[in-house]
């Protein structure tokens, strides 16, 4: 049996603000409700499952690699920059 990556769960505050965000960002489809889920989907079919944390708790921090063509990051980097994030 071949093991295959199908989705994590990305902790956040507002599924809504964070999963939306992500896929404007990275050019994806807008995210679609799954149960108590905003799932954003990459390409290669495994989904990003955005969650919200219980009251008064924090998120911890996280790390997602996404591998993309350089014109591909143009694309997102220009995204970014146009939203006036902060990035390092």
């Amino acid at each position: 049996m071949a093991v295959i990556l199908n989705h994590t769960i990305v902790w956040c505050y507002d599924k809504r603000l964070s999963a939306g965000y992500l896929a404007g960002v990275l050019g994806l489809d807008q995210p679609r409700a799954w149960g108590p889920f905003m799932m954003v989907e990459t390409s290669n079919g495994v989904s990003l499952d955005f969650h919200e944390v219980a009251d008064g708790r924090r998120v911890a921090g996280q790390h997602y690699a996404f591998l993309v063509s350089e014109a591909e990051f143009d694309e997102i980097f220009a995204r970014i920059e146009g939203a006036d994030q902060v990035y390092w």
